[in-house]
């Protein structure tokens, strides 16, 4: 009570359970009912009656949803409609003081989180918005309307937040264990301590500004005042009257009349910040001393630096030798020693100005030159000494001489001799070794180029793939009466799949060549792992009667690897052990552990292979006895180690003739093995052919997504206008024949072209090749989304390039999807269908909303703009009666058949009815503040009589404009 000038306590006490649950305080807040809302540590909430003293605690419970989310309660908030908002190391929640209960706050109305639940500060700004602080960085909340912003990927986003403030400037500042922050309202970031040198760094307990636009900073070095605009820093401590140099978390607080106060270690400082006035002090540096390695130099010793005292001389000589050397000053100030600091520059070393608070600087190994000293001395008020001057030269040493380097050039001309004579005698034996390594070029090149022949054949058989594997899926989905020819239209397909499961082999090990292959590891049972691969070759085992096992000592082996590259190893040795063993023979894989390596043994009793050939199996292109030892692309085991390798395992071959062969790969199973690589596998969108195996997972899934698709041919929409892009003619063919009974069809042989007929046009989707003459699909899908006219188009590029950074490069240009080459041509239809009912259904959900929310109804950010700069231009014509849809597109620079067409894709109305919208969400709110009459909203708003008004707004809402009013304070109340 600071007018009777006492103090009340309230304390915990185990006996009573009104009283405070814990003493450990960490927040205070008061309701409307002046009751005073306590954040405690292990405590909960509670909440004190100051009249009568009571306490009632509010404590988690496992078992009632509509408790406190938990004990730790860092943060109490009542914001400007006296919404009592907690926040604890559990979570956010929102406190009902009528009903006595909690809502759990997890997500905002767009599914966004908080960047922690772990919540250590909350604060409201002046503009409504409540800033929440975490120990993962500062999350915003719009109240109002339950939306996250977008503060959580930013320079704080991990750091500890101990406090939040406003200052006079309506700035946001924050403070952290790293430091102090500041949000930038323009660019939506936060600049930070590594970006600015004059914020403050280490731990911050709390922040308050005062009237002059002074923050005053409570750390554990003392209490730092701030002034942003002078970028000025004075800390103050102990000795000017502080409690201690040591504050507390959460321990600070700013009175209604501008007092201040900071509790600490040893209890609390207050004061007003208008009353902490010092005068400035005249500051001088004077050169007190030099040192070379630590040892006083004295004028006329043997250093022969100084003829004359130190603070006397303009300018030293200083000998190479004494590559160590000190300066001392001092600024004699005796009144604020401790709080007076240096800036110093050398020139030619340093490049700003450097603070120091100690009476020396020391400088080591400067090259030899001519430098100048410059240094002042800044008081705790900011005021700065003028700027002392001291001229150093450094010597050159001996080595670093006129004469030294003639010297040097004279025994570099005998060596140059000698070594020309040296030279002569190994051209000889050089051009031997040039010879060798010709010859290893020569085959190094041949390697290359069928490296290069093998990709690019590769790139060209997929798209006449796609032509092969489309229309045989299509043929076999259809009923035919001859099963014989659905059994070969099966094998057809079976095969051509073979074939593209070698083409694709092919593209992986030019990736492992060029060092572009990346593991994609995730955890996994390698024992179970091994057991699929070994049934699917089952089949083939009985079908040649080999005797076919697999045999493990564990019966679980869990461990990271990259199952992709896994699997193409494993059937890579298997499909050479079934090649080359007879049948009637054995083939067996054993499974075991040693030390930190998973042993996987493929052993067969097979033809095997000679010595001399066995240590050359795993060359590329190799060949024994005229017949390749890699399969198919004749890349098979080469590949097959390089995928070992980059598990960094290795692989190893025994073998005799007539006896078989046994393969060993060993796999290490730490977890520490892959480091920082990424150990989650990300999903893409490939054609299921990577192994017969998988085919049938494979089509199940596309039976799945093509459900989707028959209902939305069953909606009716198969009316939407479709732009095929596609060089090749015959899939341009095809893809119309397939789609034009369920939409109408429009065709382009480049992307030049596709863009001139998108300026008579309107379509709902475009379908675009990526590798195309004059204007290649990336490019044109980045034009088509840069364009305002046409940024709402949702694109799929089709593509025979499966890399990864191939599929990133084309979503980075704006593509909504993306297809490799062969591709199914029923998942194809059900992903434009997707595309278009997704579309459909937006534009639906938002246009039976009285609200026009850019960020929810745009696809993009091009979009987005577009509807807030058309909302801008309504409400600048709002009271405009004579505001037409020709006006409205002058204004905003389209036409007014596109401004329509642009309407209709984004909101699904017309660009009248937007207007309407708009108009209508003015008059309500204008209705709602009850200020004007009915007849002056009506003018406000661009009606032209009440009576329009009131019959317009019953066709709009369905009620009076009176009645409305009344429905809405019902609910209100």
């Amino acid at each position: 009570d600071r007018k009777n000038n006492t103090i009340s306590y309230y304390t915990s006490s185990e006996r009573s359970a009104s009283t405070l649950a814990s003493n450990n305080i960490k927040a205070i807040a008061f309701d409307d009912r002046e009751q005073v809302l306590i954040g405690t540590h292990n405590g909960g909430l509670n909440i004190l009656n100051p009249v009568t003293g009571s306490v009632k605690r509010f404590l988690h419970n496992e078992n009632d949803p509509n408790s406190i989310a938990g004990n730790l309660v860092y943060s109490v908030l009542k914001d400007y409609k006296g919404r009592i908002w907690v926040g604890t190391r559990s979570g956010l929640d929102q406190f009902d003081s009528e009903k006595e209960l909690f809502s759990h706050i997890h997500l905002d109305k767009a599914g966004k989180r908080l960047s922690s639940d772990d919540i250590t500060y909350l604060f409201e700004d002046s503009r409504r918005r409540i800033w929440i602080g975490t120990t993962n960085g500062v999350t915003l909340l719009y109240p109002d309307n339950m939306l996250f912003g977008n503060t959580a990927k930013s320079q704080i986003s991990d750091d500890v937040i101990t406090c939040i403030t406003e200052d006079s400037n309506q700035r946001i500042w924050v403070g952290s264990r790293e430091g102090l922050s500041l949000f930038d309202e323009s660019s939506q970031t936060f600049i930070t301590h590594r970006n600015r040198k004059d914020f403050i760094t280490g731990t911050i307990y709390g922040i308050e500004s005062d009237q002059e636009g002074n923050l005053w900073i409570s750390t554990n070095k003392g209490l730092v005042r701030y002034n942003p605009a002078t970028k000025s820093v004075q800390t103050f401590d102990e000795s000017d009257g502080l409690q201690n140099n040591q504050f507390n978390d959460y321990a600070f607080c700013k009175a209604r009349d501008g007092m201040l106060l900071y509790g600490g270690i040893s209890g609390v400082s207050y004061f007003y910040p208008s009353n902490i006035k010092q005068q400035s002090l005249p500051l001088k540096v004077s050169f007190t001393a030099l040192e070379v390695f630590g040892r006083m130099v004295n004028m006329g010793d043997e250093t022969e630096i100084l003829e004359n005292p130190l603070d006397q001389t303009n300018k030293i000589s200083i000998a190479s030798e004494y590559k160590q050397f000190a300066i001392r000053f001092n600024a004699f100030n005796y009144i604020s020693a401790n709080r007076t600091h240096y800036l110093y520059m050398l020139d030619g070393v340093d490049e700003n100005w450097q603070r120091t608070d100690d009476l020396k600087v020391v400088y080591n190994n400067l090259k030899a030159g001519n430098y100048d000293f410059k240094i002042k001395a800044v008081g705790p008020n900011g005021e700065t000494s003028a700027v002392r001057s001291l001229q150093i030269n450094v010597l050159p040493p001996w080595y670093n001489t006129l004469w030294f380097y003639t010297l040097v050039f004279a025994f570099a001309i005998v060596g140059a001799y000698v070594a020309y004579r040296i030279i002569a005698e190994r051209v000889r034996a050089l051009h031997q070794l040039k010879l060798e390594r010709v010859d290893k070029e020569k085959v190094r090149y041949i390697n290359q180029m069928k490296m290069d022949f093998f990709t690019n054949v590769s790139h060209e058989l997929r798209t006449p793939l796609t032509l092969i594997l489309a229309p045989l899926e299509e043929m076999i989905n259809k009923p035919l009466a001859q099963k014989a020819i659905t059994k070969r239209h099966e094998m057809m397909l079976t095969n051509a799949k073979r074939l593209y499961n070698l083409v694709d082999q092919l593209f992986e090990f030019r990736k492992t060549e060029t060092g572009t292959r990346r593991l994609k590891v995730e955890r996994g049972d390698i024992v179970s792992f091994i057991h699929e691969i070994y049934e699917s070759f089952k089949p083939l085992s009985d079908q040649k009667n080999i005797k076919y096992t697999y045999r493990s000592t564990q019966a679980k082996l869990a461990f990271f690897f990259d199952h992709d590259a896994m699997e193409k190893i494993l059937f890579n040795l298997l499909s050479n052990a079934f090649k080359y063993t007879r049948n009637e023979d054995q083939i067996s894989i054993d499974l075991s552990i040693s030390k930190d390596y998973a042993i996987i043994k493929i052993s067969d009793t097979g033809v095997g292979i000679g010595k001399d050939d066995l240590a050359k199996i795993f060359d590329r292109f190799y060949q024994v006895n005229n017949q390749e030892m890699n399969l198919g692309s004749g890349v098979g085991l080469a590949f097959t180690k390089r995928l070992v390798e980059l598990h960094h395992g290795f692989i190893t071959a025994e073998s005799e003739i007539g006896k078989g062969s046994v393969f060993t790969v060993s796999i290490p199973t730490s977890d520490t093995t892959y480091g920082d690589i990424d150990k989650k596998g990300s999903a893409i969108y490939e054609l299921s052919t990577v192994s017969e195996a998988s085919t049938i997972q494979a089509d199940q899934n596309v039976e799945e997504v093509l459900e989707d698709y028959n209902v939305f041919k069953v909606d009716g929409m198969h009316q939407s206008h479709l732009l095929i892009v596609d060089d090749n003619q015959e899939i341009l063919d095809y893809l119309r024949e397939y789609f034009e009974s369920d939409y109408r069809i429009t065709v382009a042989f480049d992307g030049l072209m596709a863009l001139k007929i998108l300026e008579e046009q309107a379509f709902d989707l475009i379908v675009s090749d990526v590798m195309m003459p004059e204007l290649d699909g990336l490019h044109f899908c980045k034009r088509v989304k840069q364009n305002i006219n046409t940024s709402h188009i949702p694109v799929m590029l089709l593509t025979a390039k499966s890399e990864i950074d191939q599929q990133i490069k084309g979503l980075e240009m704006g593509a909504d999807d993306y297809i490799t080459k062969p591709f199914s041509i029923e998942m194809l239809a059900a992903k434009i269908a997707n595309l278009l009912k997704a579309r459909k259904r937006l534009i639906d959900y938002y246009s039976g909303s009285r609200e026009v929310v850019p960020q929810n109804l745009a696809f993009n950010t091009l979009d987005e703009e577009f509807l807030k700069k058309a909302i801008d231009v309504v409400e600048k014509h709002l009271s405009d009666s004579d505001f037409s849809v020709e006006k409205f597109s002058q204004e905003i620079g389209m036409s007014r058949s596109n401004l329509y067409l642009k309407f209709k894709a984004i909101t699904g109305e017309s660009a009248t009815d937007f207007v309407k919208t708009i108009r209508f969400k003015k008059a309500v709110t204008l209705m709602q503040s009850k200020r004007y009459t009915m007849a002056q909203v009506t003018y406000m708003c661009g009606f032209n009589s009440p009576s329009y008004f009131s019959t317009a707004f019953k066709q709009y809402y369905g009620c009076m404009p009176t009645e409305y009013l009344i429905k809405l304070d019902s609910e209100k109340g």
